[in-house]
């Protein structure tokens, strides 16, 4: 099976394709996406996701969210409430080992054949290296990276009757929005120009 990451700044998701076709893996708790929030709790449990996310105002100290804009950088995240640090690349391979999580739980199977991960289109070399690191420590042995807006553009066109031309795509995330003008011809789509607001 391959899959799919959207390794989003604050929500993440995973598909998979095999022969079958194309699924949507879920969260434990039934949901699309995976809040890209982790928590550790006084004795150093981690919790990843939405129930992290609800201790974000109970226990900001102890909650680590919004590090995807940190990625190739020398930052960390220190939670002092917890007493731990975390790189952004380490945070970024913990939503990925869940999300490997929901799919080996919903097929049963850890084997992956490889997986495309998505970035924005504003990702310098460094953010995009720190990313391929980040799903190697996961576990991840195959990873390709596609733009966030050639991936929105290529799924919007799958279905069109006109597939060539030039296309402005958007993306408003929970902490991002990005635009980026795209031009698709003869099946390929690449990037013009792109710009977005952190």
């Amino acid at each position: 099976m391959n899959l799919g990451i959207d390794l989003g700044t604050s929500n993440s998701a995973v598909v998979g394709v095999d022969d079958s076709g194309l699924r949507l893996f879920k969260t434990d708790d039934g949901k699309d996406v995976l809040a890209s929030v982790i928590y550790f709790d006084r004795r150093g449990h981690m919790t990843i996701g939405t129930r992290a996310q609800a201790q974000a105002e109970l226990s900001p100290d102890n909650v680590a969210q919004g590090f995807k804009r940190l990625m190739g950088t020398s930052s960390t995240i220190d939670l002092e409430g917890a007493d731990k640090s975390l790189t952004p690349e380490e945070a970024s391979s913990e939503i990925i080992r869940q999300l490997l999580r929901q799919v080996e739980s919903e097929t049963g199977t850890g084997e992956f054949a490889g997986a495309i991960i998505t970035i924005p289109a504003a990702f310098d070399q460094m953010q995009s290296e720190a990313t391929i690191r980040a799903a190697h420590a996961a576990g991840l042995s195959k990873v390709g990276l596609l733009q966030e807006p050639v991936a929105a553009a290529m799924a919007a066109l799958e279905g069109a009757t006109r597939r060539d031309g030039r296309f402005l795509i958007y993306d408003l995330g929970g902490g991002t929005f990005d635009l980026a003008l795209v031009e698709a011809s003869g099946g390929a789509v690449n990037v013009i120009a792109h710009e977005g607001i952190k």
